[in-house]
């Protein structure tokens, strides 16, 4: 079994030598490295070094100049990032430690991970990274690099126990993801930290690919909860946003449906975020089933009223108050249209 004094000591000396200068690493403001951990979830390392991070810090370089913001603001800024939730639970999150914490990160795991869009997982790169603190931020090549070393090992333990022998949290969570990213790479790793990875380990460590015979494509099951919000005789209806597909066309508002959740819950989710609204859901008066080439949509539209609040467009979107009478000369989406007719049935 392989060493675990002797193995974090030479990923060390790798990591000084070989470790990757990325521009979070020169900074230990939880800010900035809460901003890049949040972005490389679901982007590429160098369209984030090279591109959002920096262009994102330019326009909010402290938390509360984030926090002051509204996502109208934040939006040009994170565009091309795509997955806007992401963004939009960093608003959030920003205006809450603003608020309830003085602008200032908590340094504790079970505080952190309960702020919108911050898991274990980024409280415990936040906590190594800012306040260099021993935790191990455990991915899931991380997880594989122990798993491959110690298989028979509990990889959590494993981990609190290998970042014990290190001085520094935040050097041993960076070697361990430069560790990973150079395996990954199928890069040769040099000196006594190479021998624990030879040609048969790094194998293992890459994904295996298989030619696969594709005999029909995927199909992917979305479901979409969609808000017909009215007052006044008058249903309110918005444009689509820039970033998504038919710009221009006026739809009602909604969203996707995020895994285990109830699809009510998730149309007043979406409003909120959207709108900035809080609204009342009644279950839903229509459903229709759609298939495209590759997406089978699933819509269900729900007769809402509003609780709190004024609508304010977040994401840049027009809005505009209609009547029943009035949708024939509005250019809705085709998926509309059998619910517009529905509503047109419908006492206001």
């Amino acid at each position: 079994m392989v060493d675990s004094i002797q193995f974090t000591q030479s990923l060390l000396k790798w990591f000084h030598i070989h470790g990757r200068d990325l521009p979070w690493r020169q900074s230990h403001d939880p800010y900035e490295i809460w901003i890049s951990e949040i972005m490389l979830q679901q982007t590429q390392v160098p369209r984030v070094e090279k591109i959002f991070y920096p262009q994102f810090l330019e326009k909010f370089p402290t938390i509360q100049s984030l926090a002051s913001a509204s996502w109208e603001d934040v939006y040009p800024v994170w565009k091309g990032l795509g997955y806007y939730s992401r963004g939009k639970n960093m608003l959030r999150t920003a205006q809450i430690i603003v608020q309830e914490f003085k602008g200032e990160f908590p340094n504790n795991a079970d505080i952190l991970a309960t702020l919108p869009g911050i898991g274990q997982y980024t409280a415990h790169a936040i906590l190594g990274f800012a306040f260099d603190q021993k935790v191990p931020a455990i991915d899931t090549n991380i997880q594989k690099i122990i798993s491959i070393l110690w298989p028979k090992s509990n990889i959590e333990e494993r981990a609190k126990e290998l970042i014990s022998y290190s001085n520094s949290g935040r050097d041993w969570n960076g070697a361990m993801m430069d560790l990973a990213s150079a395996l990954r790479a199928g890069e040769a790793i040099p000196g006594q930290l190479g021998e624990y990875f030879q040609k048969n380990v790094q194998q293992k460590f890459a994904p295996i690919r298989k030619k696969v015979v594709i005999t029909e494509k995927r199909k992917w099951h979305i479901e979409v909860g969609i808000a017909c919000i009215h007052r006044d005789g008058k249903y309110l209806i918005q444009t689509r946003p820039e970033g998504k597909s038919f710009v221009g066309s006026w739809e009602f508002p909604g969203g996707k449906r995020e895994t285990g959740e109830d699809l009510r819950a998730c149309v007043k989710r979406e409003i909120q975020e959207e709108l900035g609204i809080e609204i009342s859901v009644r279950p839903h008066f229509y459903e229709e089933m759609c298939q495209f080439n590759r997406v089978n949509l699933k819509l269900r539209f729900h007769r809402c009223q509003i609780q709190k609040g004024e609508p304010s467009p977040l994401e840049g979107q027009k809005l505009m108050w209609v009547s029943p009478k009035e949708f024939d000369n509005i250019q809705f989406l085709e998926t509309n249209a059998r619910a517009l007719e529905k509503l047109k049935e419908m006492k206001v």
